[in-house]
C-alpha cells in the first residue's frame, strides 16, 4: 500500500493527555530534505502571483543578498517530505505538534509569530528544531474540541546561523456539534481614520486550479487543502488555503507597498475563518506606526485579509526599510 509521506495526517499520534503531557519542553532537529532551489521559490511566487524581484531577478537578488532569496512565508516549505520516496517513511514529519499523542486526531492551524534575522537563500541546507512549549487544558470552540499545541522552531543554514524563528498554535480537536456557547468569537475591526495611510489592496479568487497550485509549491498535502468532503468533516464549508498561501499573500501586500529593498523583520498571523474555495481574498492593510531603532526605519503595518464572509485572518508586519544588514 502506498504511503502519502507529505500528508501530514500520516504522522498524527493518538493518546491520552496524560501522555501528551510529557512531550512539554521535548525537541526533535531535522534536516531539510532538499536544498533551497528557485523552482520551488518561482511555483511559490507564481501562485500568489507575486512580482517581488528578489525571488525572480538573480542580478537584482544578488545586489542586495547575494543569491535568490526564499519568500518568508516558506519558511514551514522546505522542511515537508515528498509525497513518496524509495527509502521509506522519513522518521518525522513536517510538524512535530501532530506526533503529541492526544485524543484528538483533526487539526487546524490558529496562530504563527515568525521573525527573521538572515535571508534563506538558494542553495542552503536548511536544519529545524522544534520544542513543544505547551498543550493547553481541553477547549471547546466552534469546530470542536480539544487542545492547543503551541511549538517554536528555529530555522539554521549549513554554517549553524539561526535564520529565522516562529511560534505556532496548532488546534488538536475532534468535530461536536456546535451550540450557543462555541460559535466562533466576534471580531470588530479598529475604526481607521480617513488620514491613515492605506497599502495596496490585493485580490485573488480561490479556485480549484489555486489550491492544487498551492499543494504543488508548498508540498502541503494535508486533506484539507484540497478534500471537499474532508474540509466538511472538520467543519469548514469546502477545501481552503493553507497557513503558508496566508503568509505569502500578506506579505506580498506589505512588499508592494514597502518595495523590494525592504527587509521582513516580523509577521503575526492570526486565522479566524478559513478562506475557502469560491471565495475572492482580499487584503485591506493600513501603517499603524513608523519609528527609528538604532537608526533603522521601522514600520508596522496591519493587513487584514478578507472574504465575502468576512475576516479570514488578522496580520501585522514589522518592516526594516533600509533593508537587510549582515551586520545586524
Amino acid at each position: 500500500m502506498s504511503t502519502n509521506y507529505a500528508n501530514p495526517m500520516t504522522y498524527v499520534a493518538k493518546g491520552s493527555i496524560e501522555e501528551a503531557m510529557e512531550w512539554v519542553g521535548r525537541e526533535m532537529t531535522i534536516e531539510a530534505p532538499y536544498a533551497v532551489n528557485e523552482a520551488q521559490i518561482a511555483y511559490y511566487a507564481a501562485m500568489l502571483e507575486d512580482p517581488n524581484e528578489n525571488y525572480w531577478d538573480e542580478a537584482a537578488a544578488k545586489k542586495r543578498y547575494g543569491a535568490i532569496i526564499s519568500p518568508s512565508g516558506m519558511f514551514q516549505t522546505w522542511i515537508i517530505p515528498t509525497p513518496w520516496r524509495p527509502g521509506g517513511r522519513p522518521e518525522h514529519g513536517p510538524v512535530y505538534a501532530l506526533e503529541v499523542p492526544l485524543p484528538c486526531e483533526t487539526l487546524i492551524n490558529v496562530t504563527t509569530d515568525s521573525a527573521y534575522h538572515a535571508p534563506i537563500l538558494v542553495g542552503d541546507r536548511l536544519t529545524f528544531t522544534d520544542r513543544i512549549e505547551s498543550i493547553s487544558p481541553l477547549k471547546r470552540t466552534a469546530v470542536g474540541e480539544g487542545y492547543f499545541v503551541t511549538t517554536d522552531t528555529v530555522c539554521r543554514n549549513q554554517d549553524g546561523v539561526s535564520l529565522a524563528t516562529n511560534t505556532n498554535v496548532i488546534y488538536r480537536y475532534d468535530t461536536v456539534p456546535a451550540n450557543d456557547d462555541t460559535a466562533a468569537p466576534s471580531f470588530e475591526r479598529p475604526v481607521v481614520g480617513a488620514d491613515v495611510e492605506k497599502l495596496p489592496e490585493i485580490s485573488l479568487p480561490i479556485t480549484l486550479s489555486k489550491l492544487v497550485m498551492n499543494a504543488a509549491a508548498t508540498r502541503d498535502y494535508f486533506p484539507g487543502h484540497h478534500d471537499r468532503e474532508y474540509a466538511q468533516g472538520q467543519g469548514v464549508g469546502d477545501a481552503y488555503h493553507n497557513t503558508m498561501y496566508l503568509q505569502g499573500f500578506v506579505d506580498r501586500a506589505g512588499y508592494e507597498w514597502a518595495g523590494p529593498d525592504a527587509w521582513l523583520v516580523r509577521r503575526q498571523l492570526r486565522m479566524l475563518e478559513p478562506a475557502c474555495r469560491g471565495d475572492t481574498m482580499r487584503t485591506d492593510g493600513r501603517v499603524v506606526e513608523r519609528r527609528e531603532e538604532n537608526g533603522r526605519r521601522l514600520v508596522d503595518v496591519d493587513i487584514d485579509v478578507l472574504t465575502e464572509h468576512g475576516i479570514a485572518a488578522t496580520t501585522q508586519l514589522t518592516f526594516d526599510l533600509d533593508g537587510w544588514n549582515g551586520s545586524k
